[in-house]
């Protein structure tokens, strides 16, 4: 097991939450070596902590479909050594390596793509740099911690250059940096997926007859920045689920409810209007195992 200055711990955490998870993903790289053997050591590199997710390079394509069967063993052993409290890593996940992004298609075949080489041990530090760790770390007074914590604030800077040379930058929502392509670390997009599933319940309960392109372009205009994320299948999945709500609370039988009928107009695709008793009586008997009680049949002796 690492054994990690309990003094030096208790002072980070002093620190915050965010310093101290700093700390401690700092220290997991420099002692990545002592915690795993030889095989994981040689082909997969620890990046970062982002909201509980590792972020690992795998040097070897071939042994990226190998990470998942050693990913519970990976978190296992992190947990196991700087969890402590908590859990320090609950994900694993391939960071992304820098790609060119919004290319014509006619360009890319003449287009030169190349691939990012630098390794976290090839980053340093410029001497305005280290002179904003030092900084930082003189208002520690006793010497040995404040060593420690310097060389815990060099490594973090090392780290933070390392991702912005791999084109990672600042997500939109918070001041972590996230991967090229993305505009969201993992937690705020989390958030906003979400927000985007709670919008489309308003879309799809105010107006049940929206075919689904009507409700993806509803929701693209109050949150144009989830394009990527609303897509065919993401709209048509927060219907379903908005169904699987509503007839959770209509019992089987109830033809007159306001749940009820919302339930049909939503299930047919139909405004109000045309919603007709016999539209109703079928479509409930369809959805009847999903209601919040089903209907009772009795064997005939």
């Amino acid at each position: 097991m690492i054994e990690i200055n309990h003094a030096l711990r208790k002072q980070m955490r002093s620190c915050g939450a965010t310093i101290y998870k700093k700390f401690l993903t700092v220290e997991l790289i420099r002692n990545w070596e002592k915690l795993f053997d030889a095989g994981i050591v040689k082909y997969v590199k620890p990046v970062a902590i982002e909201h509980g997710v590792l972020l690992v390079h795998v040097e070897n394509s071939s042994f990226k479909d190998q990470l998942k069967f050693l990913a519970e063993e990976i978190i296992d052993t992190i947990n196991k050594n700087f969890g402590q409290d908590e859990l320090l890593v609950k994900g694993i996940r391939i960071a992304k390596a820098f790609q060119v992004a919004n290319m014509p298609p006619e360009k890319k075949s003449s287009a030169k793509v190349e691939k990012f080489e630098i390794k976290l041990e090839d980053i340093t530090l410029t001497d305005e740099e280290i002179k904003r760790c030092k900084e930082q770390s003189e208002k520690i007074s006793d010497l040995k911690l404040r060593e420690a914590v310097l060389n815990t604030l060099l490594t973090h800077a090392r780290v933070t250059k390392f991702h912005l040379a791999n084109g990672w930058h600042k997500c939109s929502k918070c001041e972590s940096l996230c991967p090229p392509k993305e505009i969201f670390c993992d937690a705020c997009r989390i958030q906003e997926r979400e927000s985007m599933v709670k919008a489309l319940f308003k879309i799809f309960y105010d107006e049940p007859q929206l075919k689904t392109w009507e409700a993806q372009k509803i929701l693209l205009e109050q949150m144009p920045h989830m394009k990527s994320e609303c897509s065919f299948d993401a709209v048509e999945s927060a219907r379903t689920s908005l169904i699987q709500r509503i007839a959770s609370r209509v019992r089987f039988g109830d033809e007159k409810s306001p749940d009820a009928l919302k339930l049909v107009a939503l299930e047919r695709r139909l405004s109000p209007e045309k919603i007709t008793p016999a539209i109703i009586k079928r479509t409930l008997f369809e959805l009847r195992f999903d209601m919040a009680e089903s209907p009772k049949f009795s064997a005939h002796k």
